[in-house]
Order: C-alpha cells, then structure tokens, then sequence
C-alpha cells in the first residue's frame, strides 16, 4: 500500500495544542495554564516546521506567540494596576 506523505501530525499537534492555549489565555482565571499550554504547543509546531507540508505548524507557531503576547500583557496591566494599588495606600490598613 502507498503512504500518504502529505500529512504533518506533529503540525497539526502544535496547531492544536496552540490554538488551545491561546483560547485559553483569553480566559482571567486560567490564564497561566493557556501560556503554559501555549509554550508546549509553540514546541511542536517548531519542530513541525521543518517537515512539510508546513502551513498548520506556522499557524500553530503565530497562535502560540500571540497567546504569549496576551498573557504578558495582561499580567503587566494586573502587575500596574496591583502597584498603583500599593502606591496610592488602597491596600494599605
């Protein structure tokens, strides 16, 4: 029987995984289990990459990136907000 040798699991792995995580880092309260999951999945679709066909583990590599941008920079809004908090003696007794 003949193969197909059009086919990257490990892209589509990456692209799922990613897509999961960065669905994730859109969500408050679980927002480090996206980033986390999106760090895996930025893992597979980099090692997807050099197989071919590559269009999905590209995909997966920007979905990963993007989750990690969002959770960086909702953590820096919580990190400012928490310290202007401090700041301005809101949490102080």
């Amino acid at each position: 029987m003949a193969e197909n040798v059009n086919k990257n699991g490990l892209g589509v792995a990456g692209f799922v995984v990613a897509l999961v995580g960065f669905l994730l880092c859109l969500i408050p309260l679980v927002r480090i289990v996206g980033a986390i999951i999106c760090a895996i999945g930025f893992i597979l679709a980099l090692i997807a990459v050099f197989k071919k066909p590559r269009t999905l583990a590209i995909i997966g590599l920007l979905l990963a990136i993007a989750g990690c941008i969002i959770y960086y920079i909702k953590w820096s809004q919580f990190a400012h907000a928490a310290q202007s908090a401090i700041e301005s003696g809101i949490l102080n007794s």
